[in-house]
């Protein structure tokens, strides 16, 4: 009996607490400004906030300095270039890949049920890394509502009822444009009345009101939010899929955006429990030379990051975490590069393709793990430019240097050089110091945490005790910033690494 009155008792606080969460109203992210102004001014400088902005007063939208967008040509160009921001009810996206508009009668501009510009398309305008990447036609024969379907994951505090348009009736509303403080810690009135860790959801778990699976399915077995959870990769996946269900999606010879869930969920990451925040800093921006990557990886692949058959600058993610997947445009010439990188990190080194017969799956079977073909590891910058003086390969190629691309390919021998890195930690000047038995070529390289060569000699040194100076600037003369590098010393077939950290 007592054990009945436990369970009876738990299972009314979570009711209780849920009941609580969800009574509670949104108040908007500037209310949290006060109290987090650090993670408030991070987050107001990321993609988040501009994922739908309401058009006030006829004025377009302001965006933070650092965003390349070409916004003064936008209306020049839509539709059929007689538009302007009267026309304009809402603009969906324009920080980091492309840019659409809801006009004042609640249709995408340019399709074929809006008022403005109808069925002309030209009505989605492209752009990544500051590059004008054009304007492309976005369903121009079909009708397309900006409702709660679509602003889901657009805005916060999304509901199926009334309308965030005047005077057009059954869009649904929201609380707030863009994805604010609250998509991620729910609704915050009492928290903002009297702020406590009760009060206050540190992950928000939540499934769309539209979704008829309840939450989110892996391999066929639905996961459904928790009122007292801190699943942040379900917090997460939550927009950060297209399906609710985990095959990754694909067409026209890329992984469709908003797949990193999907592709995440069918990594060995996520099998050894790592999470989203394990990699990124959920406040900050990591496009436009953000800093929201905190982990490294050479934090757990050390060995791979000495030892990569690579030469030039290429670094771990230009591999592992290639444009395989299509937000705006395709890039290039390669025909394998388009503007997201993707997160499934495994690599197959072989010429079969990554996904299946029709395209509109990441094959993930018996025969072939989720993985990207050299394809797009490979050839993304193999075969972009024929002027950039990077050597163009074939797939056959690529596939045939990706299979050893971190195998050892000299004899491994600490001992037969006596690497020695010192002071270690360094605040900035190091001696690395090794000994050789003969006279001979010794290349030195220097590595940072992603792979990336940072600082390289080569020349002749004498058998015995050699040692060299390494001031912490790159060959070009910039000084590199705290962190992990790895000092790899090779003479003939023998090499020796060690780790190097740096603190200034």
């Amino acid at each position: 009996m007592k054990k009945c009155l436990q369970f009876v008792l738990a299972i009314a606080l979570l009711i209780g607490f849920n009941a609580n969460m969800h009574a509670q109203t949104y108040v908007g992210s500037d209310a949290c400004s006060g109290c987090h102004s650090s993670k408030y001014n991070d987050w107001i400088g990321s993609g988040h906030p501009y994922k739908f902005t309401v058009i006030e007063n006829n004025q377009p939208p302001v965006y933070p300095a650092i965003v390349v967008n070409f916004e003064d040509t936008w209306m020049i160009g839509l539709g059929n270039g007689t538009h302007t921001w009267t026309d304009i009810a809402g603009v969906i996206g324009g920080y980091g890949w492309k840019v659409r508009f809801v006009g004042q009668d609640g249709h995408i501009v340019g399709t074929a049920g809006s008022a403005y510009s109808t069925g002309v398309g030209h009505n989605q305008f492209n752009f990544y890394g500051g590059e004008d990447l054009g304007w492309s036609n976005y369903h121009p024969g079909d009708v397309k509502i900006y409702n709660y379907s679509c602003f889901k994951c657009h805005t916060t505090g999304g509901d199926t009822t009334g309308t965030w348009l005047a005077g057009v009736e059954g869009l649904g509303t929201f609380s707030e444009g863009g994805i604010g403080c609250e998509s991620c810690h729910g609704p915050g009135s009492e928290h903002v009345a009297g702020p406590s860790s009760s009060n206050i959801d540190r992950v928000y778990e939540f499934a769309h009101l539209d979704n008829a699976l309840g939450g989110l399915s892996i391999d066929g077995v639905v996961q459904t939010p928790s009122p007292t959870g801190n699943d942040v990769n379900f917090l997460c996946g939550t927009c950060h899929n297209r399906s609710y269900t985990n095959p990754i999606n694909s067409s026209g010879g890329f992984i469709q955006h908003h797949e990193q869930w999907d592709e995440f969920t069918a990594t060995d990451h996520f099998a050894n429990n790592m999470t989203c925040i394990s990699c990124h800093n959920p406040h900050k921006r990591v496009i436009w030379d953000g800093d929201g990557i905190i982990m490294a990886c050479a934090t757990c692949h050390s060995d791979q990051v000495a030892t990569t058959n690579h030469i030039g600058n290429a670094t771990c993610i230009d591999c592992h975490m290639p444009f395989a997947a299509k937000s705006g445009a395709v890039r290039g010439q390669s025909g394998y590069k388009a503007d997201v990188r993707s997160h499934i990190f495994k690599i197959t080194p072989d010429t079969a393709s990554m996904f299946n017969e029709s395209g509109s799956v990441v094959r993930d079977d018996n025969e072939r793990q989720a993985s990207y073909s050299p394809a797009y590891s490979c050839l993304g910058c193999h075969n972009d430019d024929p002027n950039d003086n990077i050597p163009d390969k074939t797939l056959a190629e690529a596939a045939a240097a990706a299979k050893d691309m971190h195998e050892t390919t000299s004899i491994f021998n600490p001992k037969s050089i006596a690497l020695g890195v010192f002071p270690n930690p360094s605040n900035g000047n190091t001696n690395i110091s090794f000994s050789l038995k003969n006279e001979g070529n010794v290349s030195i390289k220097v590595y940072n945490a992603t792979g990336q060569l940072v600082y390289n000699i080569e020349r002749e040194f004498k058998a015995g005790d050699n040692s060299v100076r390494w001031n912490s600037e790159s060959n070009t003369g910039v000084e590199v910033i705290s962190g992990y590098y790895f000092v790899k010393v090779t003479s003939g077939n023998l090499s020796s690494i060690q780790k190097l950290v740096l603190v200034k």
